[in-house]
């Protein structure tokens, strides 16, 4: 009896840069890549959800651009609460109350407990507010109430859960990074031009030249935890390297920034194809044809 080696899949958290999981998946299905499980944080759990839930890469990505349209992405006139409960009825209408046993490929999300600063894998029961904890970013959206925790979103302590994907067993671990390399940063941007690619005014002095002053209390704060959270990712990625490390070019990106859909999606996919060779070796003699029979309403 032949045995294949376990895949697992891992998808980064990175909010809009998250849509580039959208165009790796379609590469995926093209090529008929097999799947054993998926291990999601933020926008990498969701778009990892609804794949196993059967929506076809090409409808998942128009979903997500309707979604934005509606302004579920909208920051700047709601509270993160109201927000919050915004993301809950669009996820509820998607969803309709499935839980993780729904999945045909086994998902875990990725949060984190904030009163205890431990990392939370959810694997069992309702999807929409696993989902609503594992993408609730700190200051955008409140922690979610969960099994007894507070939880967060699972970057807070690193976006790419490879670690978790062996741990569970996988053979070879395929994964997709879209969090920001620290060395392309501008190093003190502020928080709010970072997280919403949304540039402040710049400051002149009187002849009209940019302004060389210290960075602000926001902007320096902002850079530590950059720092921090980069530290850990590449120590973790050292620790536990996938079998492929795929990073689409989508570092212009803020994360909550969804004002462009098809660009980061492209990226997806020319990175995927980049890899296509490992991936067909990787995969060896074992496809998966992928049937998609459902469509997404918003």
């Amino acid at each position: 009896m032949t045995t294949h080696p376990k895949i697992g899949l891992v998808l980064g958290g990175g909010g809009s840069r998250g849509l580039a999981h959208v165009g790796v998946l379609k590469v995926f299905v093209r090529e008929q890549i097999p799947i054993d499980f998926i291990v999601g944080t933020s926008m990498g759990g969701i778009v990892g959800v609804l794949f196993a839930l059967g929506y076809h890469p090409v409808e998942i990505g128009q979903g997500i651009s309707r979604l934005q349209q509606n302004s579920l992405f909208n920051l700047s006139s709601l509270t993160a609460r109201s927000r919050q409960q915004r993301v809950r009825d669009n996820l509820s209408e998607i969803l309709d109350g499935k839980t993780f046993a729904d999945l045909s490929i086994p998902v875990t999300l990725m949060a984190v407990d904030m009163c205890h600063g431990q990392e939370v894998m959810l694997t069992q029961g309702e999807l929409v507010p696993a989902l609503l904890a594992s993408s609730a970013v700190p200051g955008a959206f409140p922690p979610v109430h969960l099994n007894g925790q507070e939880l967060a979103d699972g970057g807070v302590l690193d976006s790419l859960a490879t670690h978790v994907a062996f741990k569970q067993g996988a053979d070879k671990v395929i994964a997709v990074d879209v969090y920001p390399e620290l060395e392309k940063d501008n190093p003190w941007t502020d928080p709010f031009s970072g997280i919403l690619g949304l540039e402040l005014p710049t400051v002149f002095n009187g002849n009209g030249a940019k302004k060389q002053k210290p960075p602000s209390l926001p902007a320096a704060l902002w850079r530590s935890v950059r720092v921090i959270t980069w530290y850990l990712h590449q120590q973790r990625l050292e620790n536990h390297p996938p079998d492929i490390l795929m990073r689409p070019d989508v570092d212009s990106y803020a994360s909550l920034d969804f004002r462009e859909i098809d660009l980061p999606i492209q990226a997806g996919v020319e990175e995927a194809e980049r890899h296509l060779d490992a991936l067909r070796s990787l995969a060896g003699d074992r496809r998966v044809e992928y049937n998609f029979e459902i469509t997404l309403e918003y």
